[in-house]
């Protein structure tokens, strides 16, 4: 199998053994197992931002200087940009790994544990869980605090699903830890989704309605407009508002979690929509490559798109490709799909079926589905018809 198609093969590990050699203690192992055995609801309700005084007053407690609480600021914004979600005991070990490899500002783990009950009440972009805020039958511990991107964690019913799933498809795999950790505390965007971005915002929406995987036929509100230019609101993106909004019988709202959506949604144009979607079902370990893709091709048929032919199809299949092989995972705990499975062990076959929109350009004649299989095959996939 070659390097360029490593994105679509999700990586199992077949022991503990590589453990050993991660920053995934055995103590930790056990821990994770008994949490996902626990019940996943609490009734805890997460703390409210301090002061700046109030903030100051707490970090003067811990005894901790100016230098190290600058860098423990920095620390964990790398560490949830490029892990997502990990415990309190892994990121003393990530600390250490780090101080292995480059100069550090020196910490004991007590300091680290210290800090992060003031951040816990800092207005910072992660939340950092109590045990038995995310798992209600489990006792706090300092070594077992959850820390975890404020996105991750979803308002209402299911609100830790993708923090659950994060955790579970990471479990057993080392963390990627780079010389260049801190650099991540800013997240930049990679030429791979730049050139996916300036692919897609190039594509036209040329159809006034679109058939759904169901066969049903739908208006199309995108006609004549490119991906760049307007922002899409699915219909499963409708459905959540209607939600937000207590518009579901039962269902009470949230209308300024809805306003929220809303305007996040209206805030960027359908390409980085289908840019963003594919990354986050890459992210959390829930979805696999196939149905990541499969879900962005839905969404194309949804804005309208009509692909122009088998050239235009492989480089935008290509252009996603790049993408996900280099893209750094949570569910692979900051490893790209390319690095990892240059160290590591790859398993299975990835399978892929065609959708309404595909399916309907095969009947046009507009798209060749000959040639699309024979490129598909050649990603490595396994095409289902």
């Amino acid at each position: 199998m070659s390097p360029e198609i490593v994105f679509i093969v999700k990586c199992r590990f077949l022991c503990y053994a590589l453990c050993a050699r991660s920053v995934f203690t055995k103590v930790c192992i056990i821990k994770l197992k008994k949490l996902f055995s626990s019940e996943r609801v609490s009734a805890m309700s997460y703390p409210k931002p301090l002061s700046e005084k109030g903030i100051s007053r707490q970090y003067i407690a811990t005894g901790l200087t100016g230098e190290q609480i600058g860098f423990l600021r920095r620390f964990f914004a790398a560490c949830t940009n490029l892990y997502g979600v990990f415990m309190a005991e892994e990121a003393w070990n990530v600390y250490k790994e780090l101080s292995s490899k480059t100069v550090t500002v020196p910490l004991h783990r007590k300091d680290m544990y210290a800090a992060l009950s003031v951040l816990r009440r800092e207005p910072v972009p992660y939340y950092v869980f109590e045990a038995d805020e995310i798992y209600s039958e489990e006792p706090r511990s300092d070594r077992y605090r959850v820390i975890a991107l404020r996105d991750i964690v979803s308002p209402g019913y299911g609100k830790y699903n993708a923090l659950y799933h994060i955790m579970e498809a990471s479990e057993g795999k080392p963390f990627y830890v780079p010389k260049n950790l801190l650099e991540y505390a800013e997240m930049k965007k990679s030429r791979y989704e730049s050139r996916l971005l300036e692919i897609l915002g190039k594509l036209k929406s040329t159809q006034s309605e679109y058939e759904d995987k169901w066969g049903h036929t739908h208006p199309c509100k995108y006609c004549g407009q490119y991906l760049r230019d307007f922002a899409f609101v699915s219909r499963d993106d409708e459905y959540e508002l209607c939600y937000l909004r207590g518009e579901v019988e039962g269902v009470k709202g949230n209308a300024k979690r809805a306003l929220e959506f809303e305007t996040q949604i209206n805030s960027i144009s359908a390409a980085q929509y289908l840019v963003e979607k594919l990354k986050w079902r890459s992210n959390i370990g829930f979805f696999t490559p196939s149905e990541a893709i499969g879900c962005f091709f839905d969404a194309l048929n949804e804005m309208g798109v009509s692909l122009a032919g088998d050239k235009q199809v492989n480089e935008l299949l290509q252009a996603i490709n790049d993408l996900n092989n280099h893209q750094n995972l949570w569910c692979n705990h900051g490893w790209s799909p390319l690095e990892l499975s240059m160290q590591f062990s790859r398993h299975g076959t990835p399978t892929i079926s065609f959708g309404a929109g595909l399916q309907e350009a095969f009947a046009k004649g507009t798209m060749d589905k000959q040639e699309l299989i024979r490129k598909l095959k050649e990603l490595g996939m396994e095409v289902l018809e």
